[in-house]
């Protein structure tokens, strides 16, 4: 029996989170990553290393059970400089998403093409600029650019056209221990392997729970390490947010030439008219309105979990004004909640991104975003039901998420069950008393993401009722840490 590092606990338990500098955040925003050394010792991760490589003969494929396989890898998320890094990102009550997984790079297998993670495909979502969510890539042992490194496309987290033009690609090389803090949407890629050696990474994704509180945020400046993208308005917008508020108006440039920016031939032009426009205040809001409802026809349900950013013109000039819309604040909420209700089906799905994406919606767009759970459109009901998780939990919000978990597609219960995760961390456990039990059904989801979540949201409900639902399942879904092919009891 393999003893767990006990040591390297307690030395965590000692020790404060180590905040991200500001010209780190900064330049976060703008490159989209940030590469990091943890504090904890070489022999810590020379013993990830070795135990996973042993496992990688006898277990096979690992997918999500990587922590209750080796549990002691939990430890690298109590690591200082990793909680601070994602505290400081994501705030301080952040949730690991319940997807994780071990990327091997053996010798000779090749490499990547670039691409976007996705569980639920391309079309359907609307990918959040604002940093919602992150990953970890975590590497276990010294990884030079011989040995396959994850690369990474610098500043391409905010686009869907294909970004090797577009951008510079960055190996991401170093010590046993390394780990790079990623955008969720940032192009990234295995390289290729040209050692006789296996080479790890892992990887795990968190989600901010609670929109930013209100707090100093001190002037805005460009960072030092940045992409040379015309994107500072965007940069600036998400700098703003991360400190609760919406960025001050400081309109640059000519409207009408930002106005005509929405349909450029280029993606990066069409997202930084989206934001300039977005700074003109009320001057700015017809040409994003029309933008919004430019664009024709059905959203498109084939589900694309390859993209090759082909078709990255399709809804671009809406998917830029829904993010210029969402950055200007009190100012767009009665057009948003307006197109959300009468708008074509492809306005209506980015208008419901919009107005969670907006820190100024209250109960109005609330309601809005209730009705329109009940579109015939999917889109549109996945975008609405993932936004009313992003405010402050109401009576009639949570009864519209607890209805959500039964939908028929999974993809709408998904977001129901991380939405009352993020109502549990904002609200009271007597305001979630009548989740409970529709939350302990969702633990049989057939959907591990739903379950998972149904078990974060009454985890941190916390009630004697709650705790009645979650412990006899989690009894069943115990893994034992020291059962395998070699150890079978």
């Amino acid at each position: 029996m393999r003893a767990y590092p006990l040591e390297v606990r307690a030395r965590n338990r000692r020790r404060q989170a180590r905040p991200l500098s500001a010209g780190q955040i900064r330049s976060f925003l703008a490159r989209g990553y940030l590469a990091l050394d943890s504090s904890l010792p070489r022999a810590f991760h020379d013993s990830i290393f070795g135990q996973f490589h042993d496992l990688s003969e006898s277990v096979g494929h690992f997918g999500n059970n990587l922590l209750p396989l080796v549990p002691e890898l939990g430890e690298l998320f109590e690591d200082p400089v990793v909680k601070g890094a994602l505290g400081s990102l994501l705030g301080p009550d952040y949730l690991m998403h319940p997807h994780r997984a071990l990327h091997q790079n053996p010798p000779g297998s090749g490499e990547q093409q670039f691409h976007k993670d996705s569980y639920w495909g391309y079309t359907r979502r609307v990918r959040n600029h604002r940093p919602w969510w992150v990953m970890v890539m975590y590497f276990p042992q010294d990884t030079p650019l011989e040995l396959g490194p994850t690369s990474v496309m610098e500043g391409s987290q905010y686009l869907y056209q294909r970004p090797e033009s577009l951008c510079e690609e960055v190996p991401v090389v170093g010590k046993a221990g390394q780990f790079v803090l990623i955008h969720y949407d940032i192009w990234h890629r295995k390289m290729l392997n040209q050692r006789d050696v296996q080479r790890y990474m892992f990887k795990f994704e968190f989600t901010r729970l609670t929109a930013p509180e209100e707090q100093p945020a001190g002037r805005w400046q460009l960072p030092r390490n940045r992409p040379d993208q015309p994107l500072e308005a965007a940069w600036r917008s998400h700098w703003y947010w991360l400190h609760g508020q919406d960025a001050p108006a400081e309109p640059r440039g000519r409207l009408t030439d930002w106005a005509s920016n929405l349909y450029a031939e280029q993606e990066l032009d069409t997202i930084a008219a989206g934001y300039e426009l977005a700074a003109f205040g009320r001057k700015g809001l017809p040409p994003l309105i029309d933008a919004l409802g430019s664009a024709t026809g059905d959203n498109d349900n084939v589900r694309k979990y390859a993209d090759d950013g082909q078709a990255w013109r399709e809804d671009a000039a809406v998917r830029a004004a829904a993010h210029g819309l969402a950055a200007m604040g009190r100012t767009s909420l009665g057009a948003l909640t307006g197109a959300l209700a009468h708008g074509n089906a492809k306005a209506r799905k980015h208008a419901a991104f919009a107005l969670g994406e907006n820190l100024a919606a209250g109960p109005a767009a609330d309601r809005a975003l209730i009705a329109a759970m009940q579109d015939d459109d999917i889109h549109v009901r996945i975008a609405a039901t993932e936004a009313l998780g992003l405010k402050p939990p109401r009576p009639a919000q949570l009864a519209a998420l607890t209805h959500a978990l039964t939908e028929d597609k999974s993809e709408v219960r998904f977001d129901a069950a991380l939405s009352l995760v993020r109502a549990a961390a904002m609200g009271s456990s007597r305001q979630l008393a009548r989740t409970i039990e529709p939350l302990g059904a969702a633990l049989c989801d057939s959907n591990r993401y739903v379950s998972a979540h149904a078990a974060d949201a009454l985890e941190r409900i916390g009630t004697d009722a709650a705790y009645a639902e979650l412990i006899p399942w989690l009894r069943t879904a115990r893994w034992c840490a020291h059962t395998d092919n070699k150890r079978p009891f």
